[in-house]
């Protein structure tokens, strides 16, 4: 007998085709072939994300093959990108997470700033929120900060002599998965939604520096883990405040790992450097991506780098993630080519910021844009279709339109649509939580990012036009 799993995904992609064809076949006033056909295309690809009848990289695949097997773009345009620098940026940042996890150096961190004092929970909860943020400088891709962390966290449970679905396992588990989320969004190289951001900002001619997008992220993001760490405390209110014993258990497992090693001293300098370098950007006019695709290869020199090319290639490099993103920054063109796009604005997009007249307004109208956008696609497919005139809304409302950009990235409903992010799942494999918890505490995450964005139009953002940062 087929199990739910099963039927949900051949119930998917029944509905999926289904959608393509009548949607294609419709009689749309005001909209090319073209981009109807495209529309059909991405809906089916939507309702194929959500059920998983296939993995989710063929899928995005499927959303470049399917428009260039009906003629509807050119090959050029339907793989167009695989060849761009965001595709290869997001390559380099990718492999540079993965040589600093596999170097064992994040982890180390982590462990020393976790033994710095006796967990008792209120402790605990701050060095969670500590670590979280200091980690998404030095290991940019969210899920492994979020993945590393679980692993050091979760047996310290146990320590405070209460079962895993406790409120101390619910809060720790939360808290790590949520701020992981929240200082995806610190730098650029953050994960993929960012950095197709960044992609489709170049595109439309805004170029953005690492430092200036970090210099960006880094208020709202502070007080997005402040109001989440406030929120947490008080919906997991702790058993019990002391886990005896606890930091020697931290204090045991860092010793366990030795003196520094020579791979992880070299990891941290090859990070160091790229950092450096994207930091001091505006002095030697190095472009972010360069930066980035060079570091890699500092990795892969031998005895000056970490890993070997074989290795690198076959165990830290996502290729399906890449195969993934490709496909989707491909979208882009091909929204614009067949008009997509301009149907969009027109339609969706145009109606939302209608009365977007300040700053005030304009971040309404994008948590509002975010919301739809929530309930019928993942956050990656929206950012290339809905970059160009969300800055221009920006620009409309008196805001910086990188600003605008950044603002819609980070308040995507993505905490409280909890199938949509690899958090939750992550999350949920240590058996501490329930999808009910996470929802509780994801509705507050979505309501907190606004709110920050909100707070910083009237302080941080106007500071750091006035000083020449943006």
């Amino acid at each position: 007998m087929l199990n739910n799993r099963q039927g949900v995904k051949i119930a998917g992609a029944i509905a999926g085709i289904c959608v393509f064809f009548v949607f294609k076949a419709l009689n749309i006033p005001g909209i090319t072939p073209e981009a109807q056909g495209l529309i059909a295309v991405l809906l089916a690809a939507v309702i194929f994300w959500l059920t998983s009848p296939i993995p989710m990289y063929l899928t995005g695949l499927l959303v470049s093959v399917i428009p260039w097997a009906l003629g509807l773009v050119s090959f050029g345009t339907a793989f167009s990108g695989f060849s761009s620098n965001t595709f290869w940026f997001l390559f380099a940042a990718l492999g540079i997470a993965g040589c600093i996890n596999e170097s064992g150096i994040a982890r180390r961190i982590a462990l020393w700033l976790v033994s710095r004092g006796e967990p008792t929970f209120p402790r605990l909860m701050l060095i969670i929120v500590i670590v979280m943020f200091v980690l998404g400088y030095i290991l940019p891709l969210g899920v492994a900060r979020v993945a590393l962390m679980l692993a050091i966290l979760t047996p310290l449970i146990a320590l405070f002599s209460v079962p895993n679905k406790s409120n101390i396992g619910k809060a720790i588990t939360i808290a790590v998965a949520m701020f992981g989320m929240a200082t995806s969004w610190l730098i650029l190289t953050g994960g993929a939604p960012g950095l197709i951001m960044w992609g489709s900002l170049s595109s439309l001619g805004y170029e953005v520096s690492w430092f200036q997008w970090a210099a960006i992220m880094v208020v709202p993001t502070l007080l997005v883990l402040l109001i989440m760490h406030l929120t947490i405390t008080r919906l997991f209110k702790p058993e019990v405040s002391i886990a005896p014993g606890g930091k020697e258990k931290v204090q045991q497992e860092l010793k366990s790992l030795g003196p520094i090693t020579p791979l992880e001293k070299r990891s941290l300098t090859i990070l160091g450097v790229i950092i450096l370098f994207w930091i001091t950007e505006p002095l030697h006019r190095i472009e972010t991506d360069v930066i980035g695709i060079v570091g890699v290869f500092l990795f892969l020199i031998p005895v000056v780098g970490t890993t070997n090319f074989d290795v690198f290639v076959k165990k830290l490099v996502p290729w399906p993630l890449l195969v993934f993103v490709g496909a989707v920054i491909s979208l882009a063109a091909m929204a614009t080519s067949t008009g997509m796009a301009t149907y969009i604005n027109q339609s969706v997009v145009a109606p939302v910021y209608f009365t977007a007249d300040s700053s005030f307004t304009f971040v309404i109208s994008t948590w509002i844009l975010n919301s739809l956008a929530g309930v019928v696609m993942f956050n990656v497919p929206s950012i290339p279709l809905f970059t160009a005139p969300i800055t221009e809304a920006a620009v409309s409302a008196g805001v910086n339109p990188v600003v605008g950009a950044l603002i819609y990235l980070s308040c995507f409903p993505q905490m409280l649509f909890y199938c949509a992010v690899p958090f939750f799942p992550i999350a949920m494999s240590y058996g501490t939580i329930e999808t009910r918890d996470w929802i509780k505490a994801g509705f507050v995450f979505f309501l907190a990012w606004p709110a920050a964005h909100i707070i910083c139009m009237f302080t941080w953002y106007p500071l750091l036009e006035m000083i020449g940062v943006i």
